[in-house]
């Protein structure tokens, strides 16, 4: 009987070592579309908010920037002014660029500090990483290995979020979020032959954020398009793609597929996965689906579905409009935001079930066509304080080529 019992208590020892009994909770991310003012309250306390009690310690990354001290120091005051305590926020030596505001520093001598041990330590005790805006492609480059392997930082990064840290990141901080990611690019290049701007480009990413293309200075720069034409692209392995405007984020667990909006502005779902691409020479594509939605609505990017805040309303059966909608474009017709064409003009307007937009560079140009169908669905309301804002899911997006003839009316 003694012996028995030895062996049990041995066989629990055994089990209590091999098992840790406390499981690893997974961290959280932070992405802004760029353009984060120092003021946005609702950001700024979800990324110090969710910090480990035991790692208060925060990390910030400027790899990205041209000025990285500026940049750094700047997120620093911000922080600051949210209540972070000064001798808990490190600026991790990570540069390409030397920054002009700093003659005492030489920031383009960082381009070593993935791999020093002084800098590793910062990441490895931070409950917060926060990456700068700039140039993703710096961040990468100076990550990841030229053979392809992570660097021992990004590997710190990686484990600190794998155990619980939030990890956030503005502008190019966004873009590296997904894998890939995307480089540059811009609307009309992507979507008319010749027409002026950079060609869109995309390469390897960090992957903090999976099967999900992020974009970013979505609404500012209008890049639903872009995102459009890269979901579609042979090259690229994701089929569903998130635009984020400036001064506006998601928060989402790592591993989860559900985000909380915050901010000031709108976030964008499109997804191409029901999608078919036009097999001619010029970019067309049918059967998009588009989702939309602002701060304390929450996104499914799985599949674009809304659980929208508790202040806005259905719009569908309670249109607030009933006119017939303009098709066009330019600065002489009004209501050309997303929110306002897929929300205002369409979701919310009894008097029509198809709104479309054209733009056009040159002698070609594309419509823009939101479709109403039965799985749409709209909200809209106003917080108490704050700027109403609408929320909408499963808007069909189709884009077509167009070829355009202008001569002077005669008068």
């Amino acid at each position: 009987m003694f012996l028995r019992l030895l062996a049990a208590c041995f066989t629990l020892v055994v089990a209590a070592c091999a098992t840790p009994t406390l499981q690893a909770q997974p961290g959280t991310l932070v992405i802004v579309g760029g353009g984060l003012e120092p003021d946005n309250e609702e950001v700024f306390k979800a990324f110090l908010d969710v910090r480990p009690a035991d790692a208060r310690a925060i990390a910030i990354v400027p790899a990205a920037s041209g000025a990285p001290s500026q940049a750094a120091n700047d997120f620093r005051k911000a922080l600051i002014n949210f209540g972070a305590d000064p001798e808990n926020i490190r600026i991790v030596e990570l540069a390409m660029l030397d920054d002009p505001q700093t003659a005492e520093i030489d920031e383009a001598e960082w381009t070593g500090g993935a791999k020093d041990a002084a800098e590793i330590a910062k990441i490895a005790e931070a409950g917060a990483i926060w990456f700068t805006g700039g140039d993703q492609s710096r961040l990468t480059q100076l990550l990841i290995e030229d053979d392809g392997r992570e660097t021992p930082m990004l590997a710190a990064i990686r484990e600190r979020l794998n155990i619980g840290a939030v990890v956030g990141g503005t502008s190019a901080g966004a873009a590296i979020m997904s894998d890939p990611m995307i480089t540059q690019g811009d609307t009309l290049a992507a979507l008319l032959p010749d027409a002026p701007g950079e060609a869109v480009r995309f390469d390897r990413g960090l992957g903090f954020l999976n099967n999900l293309l992020v974009d970013q200075h979505f609404g500012e720069r209008a890049r639903l398009g872009r995102l459009a034409a890269l979901l579609t692209h042979e090259r690229q392995p994701h089929r569903i793609g998130i635009g984020i405007d400036e001064n506006t984020a998601i928060k989402v667990t790592a591993g989860d597929t559900e985000a909380l909006v915050l901010g000031t502005g709108y976030v964008t779902l499109l997804d191409a996965r029901g999608a078919a691409r036009g097999s001619g020479t010029r970019f067309a594509v049918r059967g998009m689906s588009l989702s939309l939605a602002s701060s304390g609505d929450r996104i499914s990017l799985a599949d674009g579905r809304i659980e929208p805040a508790p202040f806005k309303k259905a719009t569908i059966g309670n249109e607030y409009f009933g006119r017939a909608t303009v098709s066009g474009g330019g600065m002489a017709l009004g209501a050309t935001s997303l929110a306002e064409v897929a929300g205002e003009a369409l979701l919310d307007n009894s008097a029509a079930r198809k709104v479309e937009r054209q733009s056009f560079s040159g002698a070609h140009g594309v419509t823009y066509r939101f479709i109403q169908t039965d799985a749409s669905q709209g909200w809209w309301g106003r917080p108490p304080e704050g700027r109403a804002a609408y929320a909408l899911s499963a808007v069909r997006f189709d884009i077509e080529p167009l070829d355009i003839i202008m001569k002077k009316a005669e008068n």
